[in-house]
């Protein structure tokens, strides 16, 4: 995947709100991926912007995220059970990310990707979550 497709992933996980999750397959619409390419993404690039705001369908995340996420969403107070977020009282409005999302997309070109590394990634880190 080239450095401008995973950047306009990144801009839009970052127009998330706090409080607000957002499922790959949303995102997924938004910006023309498939959800498993925002999830390959995020998984590889994810771990600078709010990664706990994107989740499964069901609201959940990889088991060994789910964890740290909790700490993430009780600080945002972003409705959630032991299973992920209660995607039911927190999902974010589709139309509104959209309108978010183009916002920081437009006039993206490829040269606005800067560095030798993957965008929102800073060298040496990689898509793991640390905090």
């Amino acid at each position: 995947m080239d450095d401008l497709r995973v950047e306009r992933v990144l801009r839009c996980v970052e127009c998330v709100p706090p409080g607000r999750a957002a499922p790959y397959s949303m995102i997924g619409r938004i910006t023309g991926e498939s959800a498993r390419a925002v999830g390959r993404v995020m998984s590889l690039y994810g771990s600078n912007v709010a990664w706990w705001r994107v989740t499964n369908v069901a609201g959940a995340l990889p088991a060994q995220l789910l964890a740290r996420a909790g700490a993430h969403w009780d600080a945002e107070a972003l409705p959630h059970t032991a299973a992920g977020a209660d995607l039911a009282r927190c999902l974010a409005d589709e139309d509104e990310l959209r309108a978010r999302w183009a916002a920081r997309v437009r006039g993206l070109a490829e040269g606005e990707c800067a560095g030798d590394s993957a965008p929102g990634a800073a060298a040496g880190t990689s898509g793991v979550p640390v905090d």
